[in-house]
């Protein structure tokens, strides 16, 4: 079962618009930036191939919604094989949404085994990044 949900959505969108911000990578691939930079992190609390585990269930989570996510794999170092391809192949925007939506899938992986409060809490340590309670 995955909890993702709207808030989930919202947070999933926060955290790439906060990687643009600070980044130069390209604004389509932000998402997958945002879960390499979160795989240590993560790797440290579960272990590194259970955070891979986690990813590639995401991105089987996600595949009736973005087909295309079927041709990336993770690697061992928590990096996304064939995403240069598909970058160099594909519409900006399409890679852009997909990365929201397998970056969505992934927090509610995370949420359904640590839940929620402790999930978020790791997430604004690791950014300094402030995801609680829209005012």
């Amino acid at each position: 079962m995955n909890r993702a949900t709207p808030k989930l959505r919202i947070y999933a969108e926060r955290l790439i618009a906060y990687e643009m911000g600070r980044n130069t990578s390209s604004n389509s691939t932000a998402a997958f930036v945002v879960i390499e930079k979160l795989s240590p992190h993560f790797g440290a609390l579960m272990g590194a191939a259970g955070f891979r585990a986690l990813i590639s269930r995401a991105l089987v989570l996600a595949y009736p919604e973005v087909a295309w996510l079927r041709d990336l794999r993770v690697r061992e170092d928590g990096t996304f094989e064939g995403l240069d391809e598909l970058e160099a192949q594909a519409n900006p925007e399409e890679i852009s949404n997909g990365g929201v939506v397998l970056l969505d899938r992934l927090l509610g992986l995370l949420v359904t085994f640590i839940g929620e409060d402790l999930t978020l809490q790791l997430l604004s340590n690791i950014n300094d990044l402030e995801l609680g309670p829209e005012d």
